[in-house]
């Protein structure tokens, strides 16, 4: 059975045509129905929707499994990818939810695609910190204004860094 796609944020799905639609609420203009099917949806919409699907979005267990899986296959895409591209997008993921909330925002938004330019993009913004709070204290002023950064806890960040977790 061929499903159409569920809204990471959707609303209750609906039949229409024997195929399941709801309204994807984060990639596509408000009320917008698509269909899982449609090679215009990118890989990126449907990794969003597999991470943000919720049970009670799919009229039974059987439907949730199989959009999950649809959703799957058209976010790792395993027909044009090899088992270990399909491990980096994993372990990328896994990588960028356990980072600091700010970081992994500001590392999201630049859309890494590998593991490694991840990593290099958090040693980046961990030297854009650590410079900024040698600025602040040679020039006695708080220059984030009491906003955080990701990295208070920056103790934390050069003992892992330094013991080659990355």
């Amino acid at each position: 059975m061929m499903t159409s796609a569920v809204g990471c944020l959707a609303s209750a799905p609906q039949e229409q045509e024997g195929l399941l639609i709801v309204k994807l609420e984060e990639d596509c203009a408000w009320g917008q129905e698509i269909s899982i099917q449609d090679p215009g949806i990118s890989p990126e919409t449907c990794h969003q929707c597999f991470r943000h699907f919720r049970y009670q979005q799919a009229a039974g267990p059987r439907q949730a499994f199989i959009q999950l899986q649809e959703f799957c296959q058209r976010w790792l895409r395993p027909e044009i990818h090899s088992k270990e591209q399909i491990l980096e997008l994993l372990v990328l993921e896994q990588f960028l939810t356990i980072l600091p909330e700010d970081i992994q925002r500001r590392v999201r938004e630049q859309h890494p695609e590998s593991g490694e330019e991840a990593v290099a993009l958090v040693e980046e913004l961990q030297i854009e910190h650590t410079r900024c709070r040698q600025q602040e204290v040679i020039s006695g002023r708080t220059l984030y204004g009491g906003m955080s950064t990701g990295f208070e806890n920056q103790e934390t960040w050069s003992q892992e860094t330094s013991s080659g977790i990355h």
